[in-house]
C-alpha cells in the first residue's frame, strides 16, 4: 500500500466534502425558506438565514475535518510502523554483514576516519570535514577556583573531627580487656590472630544493640 498516495486521497476526499457540504446546506436553507414562505421571505427569516447559515458550515467544516483527521493519523502511524520495520530490517542484514570474527556479537562500534566532529555545527560525520582532535577542547581548562569561608570552615571541621575520633579509637584499644588479654595493640592484630573465630557468641550483635553500645553513630 502507498501511504502517501492514500493520506493524499483522504485530504482532497475532504476538501470535497466540505464544499459539497456547504452546498447542501445552502441548498437546503433556500428550499426550506421557498416551500414556508414562497418568493415573499420576511425580513427575520432573511436575518437568521444570514446568522445560521455560516455557523453550520463552520460546524460542519469541523465535524468533517477531525473525521478525516482521524483517518489520516491512523495512516500517517501505519507508515511510520512500516518505515521503522523496514529500517530495523536493514539495520540487521547490514549488521549480520559484519567483519567479526564472532558473528553472534552484532553491535558494531562506530568509527570516522576524520575523527569526532566537535564544535564544527555538523551532526553528521563526513570524510570531507577536517580533523578536530579532542585535545584541543579547552572548555574544562582553569575551572579550579579558591575554596569559599564556608567551604574552609568545613575541611578544617572534618580535619578536627578525624583527629578527635583517631584519638578516641586509639583510647578505646588501649582498654580493651580483648586486646590486652591476647597481647595485641590494635583490633587489626587481633583480627589476625583469629581471636573473633576462635570466640564466636551466637546473637553477640543483638545483645550489643539491646545495650546501646552499637549506636555510637
Amino acid at each position: 500500500m502507498d501511504y502517501n498516495l492514500e493520506i493524499s486521497k483522504l485530504e482532497s476526499s475532504a476538501e470535497l466534502v466540505k464544499v459539497l457540504a456547504k452546498i447542501a446546506i445552502i441548498s437546503t436553507a433556500f428550499s426550506i425558506t421557498i416551500l414556508l414562505f414562497g418568493f415573499d421571505v420576511p425580513d427575520p427569516i432573511i436575518f437568521l438565514s444570514i446568522l445560521l447559515i455560516p455557523i453550520f458550515v463552520v460546524l460542519s467544516n469541523n465535524f468533517i475535518t477531525k473525521y478525516y483527521q482521524i483517518k489520516i493519523e491512523y495512516l500517517s502511524h501505519e507508515l511510520l510502523a512500516v518505515k521503522y520495520a523496514n529500517e530495523d530490517e536493514e539495520t540487521a542484514s547490514n549488521v549480520n554483514q559484519s567483519n567479526f570474527a564472532n558473528p553472534d556479537y552484532l553491535r558494531n562500534r562506530g568509527t570516522d576516519e576524520k575523527g569526532p566532529a566537535f564544535h564544527t555545527g555538523k551532526n553528521n560525520f563526513s570524510t570531507d570535514g577536517e580533523r578536530v582532535d579532542a585535545m584541543s577542547n579547552r572548555d574544562y581548562d582553569n575551572i579550579e577556583s579558591a575554596i569559599t569561608k564556608g567551604e574552609e570552615m568545613l575541611r578544617d571541621a572534618n580535619a578536627i573531627q578525624a583527629e578527635n575520633s583517631a584519638k578516641q579509637w586509639q583510647s578505646s584499644e588501649s582498654v580493651d580487656t580483648d586486646l590486652i588479654e591476647s597481647g595485641v595493640d590494635n583490633l587489626g592484630d587481633l583480627i589476625k590472630t583469629g581471636w573473633f573465630e576462635k570466640n564466636k557468641q551466637d546473637g553477640a550483635v543483638k545483645r550489643l544493640y539491646e545495650n546501646n553500645e552499637g549506636n555510637q553513630i
